[in-house]
């Protein structure tokens, strides 16, 4: 791991302190909505810190996870963002200031393996000081193509690199749709996780309640959040 001094910091409407390079966290919560969103914008935080972006999205096309992105964050610099598209919907040569992979399905974790390695790489080398934060989304969606043995080694794979390369990984997951079993497994790739669930108690402006475990010098307990 780095040094505190090269840690990852946050919006400071997100009540998470600076994370640690090299650290890869799981955003857990029922349904993805606000952990969806949540996990959407530790990424894309990145833009006001000329770092690079890279999005594993499974459930969305590089067009639509790139307008929600920009609703996150208005003043996206998208031309330091990278999309691997694995939802099998190829829209060609659209006019995108990301930069654009393709996957033709969800099962090919070989094929989304390689593309991640390029275009990190790409990223890496432009990015300011080499750091490039992940986030895909979802592992859950993955686990509904292959077994839990091949997803294991994949995350493991992209946290070891993430660790390696002094990078942020953000992999969501949705805690309802697996079996204990299947949390624990997964979870030994993460340095922490954080929790989301809908805000208890009165304030509209809350889009969300997280909670962070596993990692240090952060907000002890349930923390209201708004994006």
């Amino acid at each position: 791991m780095s040094r505190d001094d090269d840690a990852y910091t946050f919006d400071e409407r997100l009540p998470i302190n600076p994370i640690q390079a090299g650290s890869t966290v799981f955003v857990s919560g029922e349904g993805f909505s606000s952990a969806t969103d949540l996990a959407r914008s530790m990424v894309v935080d990145s833009t006001a810190e000329e770092e690079g972006s890279l999005f594993i999205s499974t459930n969305q096309t590089c067009g639509k996870l790139l307008d929600n992105c920009r609703r996150t964050r208005p003043g996206l610099d998208a031309s330091r963002m990278g999309i691997i598209d694995c939802t099998g919907q190829d829209i060609g040569q659209a006019e995108l200031a990301a930069q654009v992979r393709y996957v033709s399905t969800q099962s090919d974790l070989t094929g989304i393996g390689m593309k991640f390695s390029a275009l990190y790489e790409s990223l890496y080398a432009s990015a300011e000081g080499g750091r490039v934060r992940t986030g895909l989304l979802s592992l859950s969606s993955l686990c509904m193509y292959v077994d839990l043995r091949k997803l294991f080694r994949f995350a493991q794979t992209l946290s070891g690199r993430i660790d390696s390369a002094g990078g942020l990984g953000v992999m969501l997951i949705d805690p309802t749709t697996h079996e204990t079993q299947t949390i624990n497994t997964l979870s030994q790739v993460a340095d922490g996780k954080i929790e989301v669930r809908e805000h208890d108690g009165d304030g509209a402006e809350y889009d969300g309640e997280l909670r962070v475990r596993g990692l240090r010098d952060q907000p002890d307990g349930w923390v209201p959040f708004s994006l």
